[in-house]
């Protein structure tokens, strides 16, 4: 191991960088602290390459460091770059890192064998579309990166928003980055927008904006994309809502509208609430509210 002044290292060539993000604050705390306890690794001749430690030489500008502790070696640029991945297996790597990985990997020319053994070390299916998604994910701008890792995005999930246009990216990113959301309502929101740029050839985004929840978001979107089931969906709660019933009363309609029967239930801890119950629900019959819901579910 030996020491070298910053200023011959190549900061900006980052050809065998796997990391993602590179800003790290307890790295960071750690070496303001007790400075760097794992060298770098440096490809020679001068300007000298970065191999690993692309996150504390990040942290070495930060603070103002002039020297850092490394060590030299004199390889290829597939060995350096499998070092450098190797080199990154012993944490728990996220899906943009991963990315990069494969991405470097094929860039590189590396045997498809070679990468199918690296993804399966990743745990990534072994298939040459998982590949081609990696090395899409890898070439994302930053915006998308940091959202699919702030929402911490499943593959599935990032393969229906890489569908998308830059544009319709951009802006489902800003819709969806304040929401508190899910998987399944990122899902959600995905195939419906998808559907609506299926049928009408373009998203009209300014009539989602603004949604306070993800709740009124698909509430919106689900208006756009099934405008007869909401509008069905709407005509019911309307009619709930005149006939008052107490919580223990609900009446159900199939959610797509398409079954010519409703379901009537009742909750009860004794026979009485039973009687009370039916009582109720004669009132809600010759106030012709039933028959308003069956009109309903044969629309």
């Amino acid at each position: 191991m030996q020491t070298t002044p910053i200023t011959r290292i190549n900061v900006s060539d980052k050809k065998f960088c796997i990391s993602y993000p590179l800003e790290d604050g307890i790295l960071l705390a750690s070496i303001k602290r007790i400075g760097i306890i794992q060298p770098l690794i440096l490809l020679a001749p001068p300007p000298y390459t970065i191999v690993t430690g692309f996150k504390r030489i990040e942290a070495a500008l930060h603070l103002g460091l002039t020297d850092i502790p490394c060590i030299m070696v004199n390889i290829t640029e597939k060995d350096a770059l499998l070092r450098s991945i190797h080199d990154n297996m012993g944490r728990a790597l996220n899906i943009i890192e991963k990315a990069n990985c494969i991405e470097k990997m094929l860039h590189m020319a590396f045997s498809t064998e070679e990468v199918y053994d690296v993804m399966t070390l990743l745990s990534l299916s072994r298939h040459e579309k998982i590949a081609g998604r990696l090395r899409d994910i890898a070439g994302s701008d930053e915006t998308m990166k940091c959202f699919i890792l702030k929402k911490d995005l499943s593959m599935q999930n990032i393969e229906t928003l890489l569908r998308f246009t830059s544009e319709e990216k951009e802006h489902i990113i800003e819709i969806l980055t304040p929401l508190h959301t899910t998987e399944s309502t990122i899902r959600e929101i995905l195939q419906m927008l998808h559907l609506i740029k299926v049928r009408k050839g373009a998203i009209d985004f300014s009539t989602i904006i603004g949604a306070d929840d993800i709740y009124g978001l698909k509430a919106r979107l689900k208006t756009l994309t099934y405008p007869i089931l909401s509008s069905l969906e709407k005509g019911l709660k309307d009619i709930k809502i005149k006939c008052a019933l107490p919580p223990n009363i609900d009446i159900k309609v199939d959610p797509f509208f398409e079954k010519e029967y409703i379901d009537i239930l009742i909750r009860a801890k004794n026979p009485d609430e039973i009687r009370v119950a039916l009582l109720k629900l004669n009132g809600v019959f010759d106030a012709g509210y039933i028959r308003s819901i069956f009109g309903l579910a044969k629309d």
